[in-house]
């Protein structure tokens, strides 16, 4: 991937979670994320415009991985502003607010099954179709809300799997704020999130998610791995779930030792375990 394109989401990444981590207020929150993307997006917008990729399989990975992450976040953080600023008062009409944009969710994976399947199923097999542009489509074969589009900045779908990536991470906090409301408690204790935090980094942790997910330790492995990734995300106060199959993208394309950190997690204990016996003999 072009190192210009590696660089700009690297440095986004940092920007996001710097916002994130000083700011507390929702609303605060949504509001310096969406300026943020909205800037940056001018400038990956213009570079995307004059960057040929190298090969296909890399505008892809592009346009279904790269740009729809990064968009979903401002489809996400615009939708938590808009709802977070007209939440009525009381606490019974706070959850049918929230149930109410449940409802859209569902009524948009309704109106978009077929994409939908797709995108859950983790298939690929139209991707040179859903995920690469086309300059010379004819219009009668395409979506008529596509006439606008420039053809350059999209493909067919991208801003398709935005919206499916935005909306399963709204599925989330949308529910957590109705069992926050039905309960009068939060989903996660405040100790725990004041006193564990994964210092390692975030790929180690995606890593090990990948690892206890497939040895199907968890569950029997009947968990998605979405799943797993909020819920290890709560534990150590890591925002992982946007980011996880980017992450194991990242992990796959290692050229050696591509399990390094539980490689290394079984170096240390067995080099603790031999300390431990040398110094009870």
């Amino acid at each position: 991937m072009n190192e210009y394109c590696l660089n700009f989401f690297s440095e986004f990444e940092k920007e996001y979670q710097n916002i994130k981590t000083t700011n507390s207020d929702s609303i605060v929150i949504a509001h310096k994320v969406t300026e943020l993307i909205e800037r940056r997006s001018k400038e990956l917008f213009k570079w995307l415009k004059k960057h040929k990729f190298s090969s296909p399989e890399e505008e892809i990975y592009f346009f279904k991985d790269l740009k729809p992450i990064f968009i979903s976040k401002l489809i996400y953080y615009k939708t938590v502003l808009s709802i977070e600023t007209n939440l009525p008062t009381s606490k019974k009409n706070k959850i049918k607010f929230y149930e109410e944009a449940l409802n859209l969710i569902q009524e948009n994976t309704n109106k978009n099954r077929k994409f939908y399947e797709y995108y859950r199923a983790r298939a690929s097999h139209k991707d040179n179709i859903y995920f690469l542009r086309n300059c010379d489509a004819n219009i009668l074969k395409r979506d008529c809300s596509l006439i606008n589009y420039d053809v350059k900045l999209c493909t067919t779908h991208d801003y398709n799997m935005a919206v499916m990536i935005a909306n399963d991470i709204l599925t989330t906090y949308l529910e957590n704020k109705i069992e926050q409301l039905e309960n009068n408690c939060s989903t996660v204790h405040p100790s725990v999130q004041q006193t564990v935090n994964w210092t390692g980094t975030k790929i180690d942790l995606v890593e090990l998610i990948y690892a206890l997910h497939h040895s199907k330790k968890i569950n029997n492995g009947s968990t998605d791995i979405k799943e797993l990734a909020l819920f290890f995300g709560k534990i150590f106060n890591q925002d992982i779930e946007e980011n996880i199959y980017r992450f194991y993208i990242d992990i796959k394309n290692r050229k050696t030792g591509r399990p390094k950190f539980i490689n290394q997690l079984a170096e240390v204990l067995e080099k603790h375990i031999l300390e431990d016996e040398n110094e009870n003999k």
